[in-house]
C-alpha cells in the first residue's frame, strides 16, 4: 500500500510521522544487538559448530569465531581511521569474507536466527498498523542489517511495506554509519521535509537516552523513551503521545 493511500484518513494533532528505533523498542533481542553479540565468547562457540554443520564448513567452531570477530574489527578499524567516528558494517560482507563459497545472506540469517532470537514487543504489531490506518507516515531509523526488515514482517505476519514508508526506513548497514551519528536522523529529516512535514511533527520512539533520544532531540524531533525508567513501557502507549 502507498503511504497516501486515501482509504487512510489522515490524523489529527500535530504529529505527522512516528518513526521507530527496532531493537529494544519494537523487538526483544535475546543477546542485544550486533556489538554486544560480538562480545559474548565462548557462549556462542555452538552457533559456530552449528553454521559448521549446516553448511559443511570445513573450520573448527573456535577457529570460524574468531575469524567472525577479527574481520569485523578490521572493517571498524578501516572506518574508524577514514574518520568515521560511529562505524557499520554489513554482515553479509562479513560471512562472504570468511565462508566464501557459501550464501552470505543465507548464512548471515541462519546465524543470527540461531545466535540471537527475537522476539516482538507486546502490542508492538498493533500499534504499528493503527499508526498506519490513522494515516501517519511511518519510519525506522535503526542500528540494523538486511535481517532486520526481515524480522519485522515476521512481526505483522505481512509485508514491512504495509506499515513503514520506504523511504523512511533508515538502516545503519546502508549508510555505514550508526547511531548516535547525526546522518540517520538528518536523513529522516529531509525525507519529511519533502512531505512538508517539520521535525517538531515527527515522533521518534527508542529504548537508548544516548543512542535514540538525544541525536533524535538533537535533529529537532519530539523522542520518547520506551523501557524500564522510560516515558512509555510498551509501544501501544505511543497512541497517547501522538
Amino acid at each position: 500500500m502507498r503511504m497516501d493511500d486515501k482509504r487512510f484518513p489522515e490524523a489529527g494533532g500535530g504529529t505527522r510521522a512516528v518513526l521507530w528505533d527496532v531493537y529494544g523498542t519494537l523487538l526483544d533481542a535475546q543477546r542485544g544487538d550486533l556489538v554486544g553479540l560480538v562480545r559474548r565468547g565462548d557462549e556462542l562457540r555452538s552457533v559456530f559448530g552449528r553454521v559448521i554443520g549446516h553448511f559443511g564448513l570445513r573450520d573448527r567452531p573456535a577457529d570460524l569465531h574468531g575469524m567472525f570477530l577479527g574481520t569485523i574489527e578490521a572493517r571498524l578499524g578501516e572506518r574508524r581511521a577514514a574518520g568515521v567516528d560511529h562505524p557499520e558494517i554489513r554482515i553479509e560482507d562479513i560471512w562472504r569474507q570468511i565462508a566464501p563459497g557459501v550464501e552470505s545472506r543465507e548464512i548471515a540469517l541462519c546465524f543470527e536466527r540461531w545466535a540471537n532470537p527475537k522476539r516482538g514487543l507486546a502490542d508492538a504489531a498493533e500499534t504499528l498498523r493503527a499508526i498506519r490506518g490513522r494515516g501517519l507516515r511511518q519510519g525506522i531509523i535503526s542500528n540494523a542489517q538486511f535481517y532486520t526488515l526481515i524480522e519485522l514482517s515476521e512481526l505483522l505476519e505481512g509485508d514491512w511495506r504495509d506499515v513503514f514508508d520506504p523511504e523512511l526506513v533508515i538502516l545503519s548497514c546502508d549508510l555505514g554509519v550508526a547511531k548516535p551519528d547525526p546522518e540517520p536522523f538528518q536523513r529522516a529529516a529531509a525525507v519529511l521535509a519533502g512531505h512538508g512535514i517539520a521535525p517538531s511533527g515527527c515522533l521518534f520512539v527508542g529504548d537508548s537516552a544516548a543512542n535514540d533520544i538525544a541525536p533524535a532531540r538533537r535533529a529537532g524531533f519530539r523522542a520518547v523513551r520506551i523501557g524500564a525508567g522510560g516515558d512509555i513501557v510498551t509501544p501501544g502507549e505511543v497512541m497517547g503521545r501522538l
